[in-house]
């Protein structure tokens, strides 16, 4: 793995800088004083503009030999970044204080309504002031077949010396998609890279008439190509880049009369998630560059444009390759924008998603707050196919739901859980619907996997119950990395959600997934990847186990803090501790703990007084 290169190296290399801020000078001022130095040296990683940590573009610029081959997880050392980050955290207010300094404040957005005076149409607006990632603007530009072709006078080669702005996406990586997931499991199907971005000067050679001598420039559209990482993994795309456009939407960097035009690669549709997550930054429909710049009639139709028909040529267009760094990182208000934004939807359609429901289920909801409602991960042929399927899931919905008086939470609890509903659901098929069904339950189990991310819709409190299979803990892998960090964010403090694990030790509880039974010549040879796709029976101990403990914690984070610092929250199928004491990055070493008794740590999280405004808020329906 390539070395960080330190802060003193990175100057010396002679990096370029911004001017200091009055909140980096401040920042200086208390290291320079000496002040918990680790906490500092650790805060100032979150200083993005100065780059001091060797992660995506940086550390492909900086590192030894700058090798493609190194890939961008290989550029960054994600346990130390969690345990150090861990630490900072924990050592007293100063990281606090640090990171209030380094951190960009979402000051009001500068992007004011304004119509266009000729057309009346409300402007799309961008604020590079509010630029993370050295996007480019190309101004009076066409598009054509993936190819952007400029006619603006200040740049092209008739008319001066300037340069057309250039965006490098040949390092974004894809995995190759396909009905049975992502591509990692094909040993040539992962890691692949993007062509080039094509952009070239007109000439008078055009073939298309639309393009030909002096074209009408649209200042009522502006497309915003947006690249990233893993775009047909719904996971990676939530915190490579829509977390970030929800960030950067919120300071003022986009207004929703844009269009935004996700990077896929040429000829291969959008996502439907992508979709469904752009569609709550825009007011416009989300578009691929293919359909963008298709060759099709101009009197076509097109949501994507403020014509309302397919334009092909726009005043600006903005072009970003949107890297993983430490801006933003609010998973969780990221969903809540999403259920915020589509609320009058889900809403006016709850009839409907009742009736599929009970439907497919013969499930109804119940709105009493006192039933504990969990809904399990229910993964459709194709995936189920592939592996990481619960091979119990019905008879642990039947157990749960006729959980005798021993396996409810006890009287003396207190709980505000009298009873348990468990259901399945198949995530994916409609994304509104999701949301609908993650609003009206406490907790959501299923493996690890990108249905998870589902779970952050919920309402503050809820749980997630990660399942690996035997071989993919997060003990011997890097499944740790996932749910579990998107809902143990150090942006997102105290967290809105609690994480939840049980990992499969007894090899007898899994099965081989199709990929590891065949075992073909172009089939993935790593043993993790065999291990994360392999089908579970969960065994009810350990179910019931999850429920109480979801149950005892009610909502309450100062609760579920007492059971994550003693281990109960993360446990094997027998019940025994998943993680030993210190290896859990994103909470205080010290307070970690070995648990004898798991009615022990119980007892202790009991002393705990309950968030009741916590559970009064979940226990209302959603309403406009």
């Amino acid at each position: 793995m390539r070395a960080r290169p330190t802060a003193a190296g990175r100057w010396r290399a002679g990096t370029c800088a911004p001017a200091l801020t009055h909140r980096q000078l401040a920042a200086l001022a208390l290291l320079a004083m000496g002040l918990a130095l680790p906490a500092a040296t650790s805060a100032m990683r979150l200083w993005p503009d100065l780059g001091l940590w060797g992660h995506g573009d940086v550390g492909a610029a900086h590192g030894a030999g700058g090798s493609a081959q190194a890939g961008f997880r290989g550029a960054y050392d994600w346990d130390a970044e969690a345990r150090e980050e861990a630490e900072a955290a924990d050592s007293g207010g100063l990281f606090h204080l640090l990171r209030k300094l380094l951190q960009e404040e979402e000051q009001a957005s500068k992007l004011t309504e304004e119509k266009d005076p000729v057309t009346g149409c409300p402007l799309p607006k961008v604020d590079m002031e509010k630029d993370r990632y050295s996007c480019v603007m190309w101004k009076k530009v066409c598009v054509d077949q993936n190819v952007i072709v400029s006619y603006d006078p200040e740049t092209h080669p008739k008319h001066s010396m300037g340069t057309l702005p250039y965006l490098n996406i040949t390092e974004i990586m894809y995995n190759l998609p396909s009905k049975y997931g992502i591509g990692d499991r094909y040993r040539k199907g992962s890691a692949l890279r993007f062509p080039a971005l094509y952009v070239r000067p007109s000439n008078d050679m055009e073939e298309e008439p639309e393009l030909q001598g002096d074209p009408q420039f649209s200042v009522c559209t502006l497309p915003v190509l947006l690249y990233a990482h893993y775009p047909f993994n719904a996971a990676e795309t939530y915190r490579y880049i829509f977390e970030k456009l929800v960030t950067l939407q919120l300071a003022g960097f986009f207004n929703k009369h844009v269009t935004l035009v996700p990077g896929v690669p040429p000829g291969t549709r959008v996502p439907s998630y992508t979709k469904f997550w752009y569609g709550s930054l825009t007011d416009k429909a989300v578009i691929s560059l293919s359909e963008l710049s298709a060759r099709k009639p101009s009197s076509e139709p097109s949501n994507a444009t403020w014509e309302g028909r397919h334009i092909r040529c726009f005043e600006t267009m903005l072009g970003c390759r949107v890297r993983y760094d430490r801006y933003g990182l609010k998973f969780y208000r990221a969903a809540q924008y999403v259920v915020d934004h589509y609320k009058p939807q889900y809403l006016a359609q709850s009839a409907s998603f009742e009736q599929r429901l009970f439907a497919s289920h013969k499930v109804v909801i119940p709105e009493d707050p006192s039933v504990l409602k969990l809904v399990f991960i229910s993964r459709n042929d194709d995936q189920s196919a592939v592996g990481r399927t619960i091979l119990n899931e019905q008879e642990l919905v039947q157990l749960c739901n006729a959980a005798p008086a021993g396996d409810l939470p006890p009287a003396a609890w207190g709980s505000p859980y009298k009873k348990y509903l468990c259901f399945a659901h198949t995530f994916g098929e409609s994304q509104l619907m999701d949301v609908w069904v993650m609003r009206k339950v406490d907790a959501i189990l299923g493996m690890h996997g990108a249905g998870l991310t589902n779970g952050l819709y919920m309402k503050p409190g809820g749980a997630i119950i990660e399942v690996r299979p035997f071989g993919f803990s997060g003990r011997e892998s890097w499944a740790n990395r996932y749910a579990r960090f998107k809902a143990s964010s150090p942006a997102e403090v105290p967290w809105p959600i609690h994480w939840y694990g049980i990992d499969t030790f007894n090899a007898s509880l899994s099965e081989p997934g199709m990929f590891e039974k065949e075992d073909k010549p172009h089939f993935s040879k790593f043993r993790v990847i065999k291990a994360r796709d392999r089908h579970v029976r969960i065994t009810w101990p350990s179910m019931r186990h999850m429920l109480l403990t979801v149950a005892l914690s009610a909502r309450t984070h100062a609760r579920y803090m007492s059971l994550r610092y003693g281990g109960s929250y993360y446990i094997t199928d027998t019940l025994e501790q998943a993680e030993w004491p210190g290896n859990d990055p994103h909470v205080k070493k010290d307070l970690q703990r070995n648990f004898t008794s798991i009615q022990e740590e119980w007892d202790m999280a009991l002393k705990i007084p309950v968030d009741q405004a916590a559970l009064d808020f979940a226990a209302v329906p959603d309403k406009l």
